[in-house]
């Protein structure tokens, strides 16, 4: 660079600078806080690593952590079927994309019996990458102080560990939600490019494949990406997010032909569920079994079996066609909002009470009873309730500063909370609104006195939504805070124990179970199989 002098307009003389095309470029120094950058997302992720790692030492020497049970063992049972070229000739009850991660695992060349455990770990490793992941979403949103906590808050958070040490899909379709949210965010702050659109529609393609309540989130890209000006690329940005996925979805469903003989991308269990979460007497919040069913077929998927059962008796013999069946839930569902629309309202109410409020509703076991029973997480007061009253801050402070992220992010949650109601308002089908609040409480945190800046009314408002958000997320009304599950997570850890040939501890807990339900019959059943156990060992 040389200077020269020049003449200004007001004939002032100054030194104008020239750049030398022949000037060597000089290496750019890296940005200043860049390290900091790095550590406010490395630092949740390690964290997140250590805690879940330790929660699962402790699990694996428990029997439910020894042996899968339920959608578990559903799950390893679908990769398995899959890895071995054993499909049966029949449309997918389950979403596939967990089990093919299970199939990698046997690819990898983890061995049958050591799937699960290795499963379990491969849970923990997506939990730090998930709070890595809402760290990235807190620190694009808010800052570095806001990034560490709201990543923190999500790699501590109990309720995110208890489920991601399970054989289940839900916190591999939560990684894969938060990565299509980071790139989704990238979207909506630079639109004209349509790079970040197409890979925000494969992830959340993809975690459709493994969940597909995350299907009205996926809808959603193209719509945004309409919403957004930009002359000729608009049709770029439509088109990215849609091929990726209508991609995606294509390859699985030409992939269920091929098995099946019947296209299709989403499983059929989905039906019936829709049906099961809403008909009348349904609480809502979990599914409860209207069939008597032999003790091999509640303890393998009462909801499967009850469904063939229920259509074969109300269709008089018809036989299981699955298309037909689903046709025929579809049809009862629809009728049942048509003819009973002021009754159906009062059940979304009472799904909504229940999305809201901290108490982690029954999905094939009850969160408060397994918290309690883990020394990793019977004493972490971190909670539904406490991140939702903090994140109706964080999300004002949003709205101030980057009002635009703000109004996308609240019509994702409203997605995100539509999806859940319409079925369950069961504890793991909120992980992503969890997720979010984590982030947005980080961001409350982290500058803790920025409505001191608003205006009187703005402190008003926001005080009446934190102490609204505070009676409904921790009021408890009969129903919502409903213990009476235990009888269930007794059972289920009675026939753990038994399966690994702990007798006393399955004798206990069956006998647990009885003393709630006593006519319980697989606890009934254990309690006499364990006890003959017990009395050829006393006695040989």
């Amino acid at each position: 660079m040389a200077g020269t002098l020049g003449l200004r307009g007001d004939g002032c003389w100054v030194v104008m600078a020239q750049v030398s095309p022949r000037a060597p470029a000089k290496a750019a120094s890296p940005a200043p806080g860049s390290k900091g950058r790095v550590l406010v997302i490395v630092v949740p992720a390690v964290l997140a690593l250590i805690y879940a790692l330790g929660h699962l030492n402790w699990y694996l020497g428990t029997p439910l952590g020894r042996v899968p049970v339920l959608d578990e063992r559903e799950n390893i049972d679908f990769a398995e079927a899959i890895f071995g070229g054993t499909l049966p000739a029949a449309p997918f009850y389950r979403a596939p994309g967990y089990a093919l991660l299970l199939v990698g695992l046997r690819c990898l060349g983890v061995s049958p019996a050591g799937l699960f455990p290795a499963a379990l770990a491969v849970g923990a490793l997506l939990h730090a990458t998930g709070a890595a992941l809402a760290a990235k979403l807190a620190l694009r949103w808010f800052g570095r102080r806001s990034a560490l906590i709201g990543g923190l808050f999500f790699a501590l958070n109990p309720v995110l560990v208890h489920y991601a040490t399970q054989a289940l899909d839900a916190t591999f379709a939560l990684t894969l939600f938060l990565a299509g949210l980071n790139c989704f965010a990238g979207a909506v702050a630079a639109p004209e490019r349509p790079g970040p659109w197409a890979w925000a529609g494969l992830f959340w393609a993809a975690a459709t494949i493994v969940r597909p309540n995350y299907l009205l989130v996926w809808i959603l890209v193209p719509g945004f990406a309409m919403s957004n000006p930009g002359g000729w690329r608009v049709q770029g940005r439509i088109l990215a997010p849609a091929l990726a996925g209508v991609l995606l979805f294509g390859g699985v469903s030409l992939w269920q032909k091929r098995v099946s003989g019947v296209p299709g991308f989403l499983p059929w269990q989905g039906a019936y569920n829709l049906w099961a979460a809403n008909r009348p007497g349904a609480n809502g919040r979990y599914y409860t079994q209207h069939v008597s069913l032999p003790p091999e077929l509640a303890r393998g998927n009462p909801a499967r079996a009850e469904s063939i059962l229920l259509y074969e008796e109300e269709t008089k013999g018809a036989p299981a066609d699955i298309p037909a069946m689903n046709a025929h839930w579809h049809q009862k569902f629809l009728e049942e909002i048509s003819t009973h629309t002021l009754r159906w309202m009062k059940l979304m109410v009472r799904k909504c009470y229940a999305l809201l409020n901290n108490w982690e509703q029954y999905n094939n076991k009850t969160y408060a009873f397994h918290k309690a029973l883990s020394p990793w997480l019977r004493y972490n007061p971190l909670c539904w309730g406490f991140l939702f009253m903090l994140a109706i801050p964080g999300a004002a402070r949003l709205a101030l500063e980057t009002p635009r992220p703000a109004a996308v992010l609240l019509v994702l949650c409203l997605a995100c909370a539509f999806s859940i109601v319409l079925f369950f308002a069961s504890a793991r089908f909120r992980l992503p609104l969890a997720a979010i609040c984590a982030i947005l409480a980080g961001g409350a945190l982290g500058r803790p006195n920025f409505w001191m800046e608003g205006s009187t009314g703005l402190i008003l408002v926001l005080a009446v939504a934190i102490i609204t958000a505070g009676f409904v997320t921790f009021s408890h009304f009969g129903w919502v805070d409903d213990r009476s599950t235990f009888v269930q997570d007794h059972a289920l850890l009675a026939r753990a124990a038994y399966t690994v040939g702990d007798d006393k501890t399955a004798l206990s807990e069956a006998n647990a179970a009885l003393a709630m339900q006593p006519w319980h019959p697989d606890a009934k059943a254990i309690v006499a199989a364990a006890t003959e156990d017990l009395e050829k060992k006393e006695h040989p």
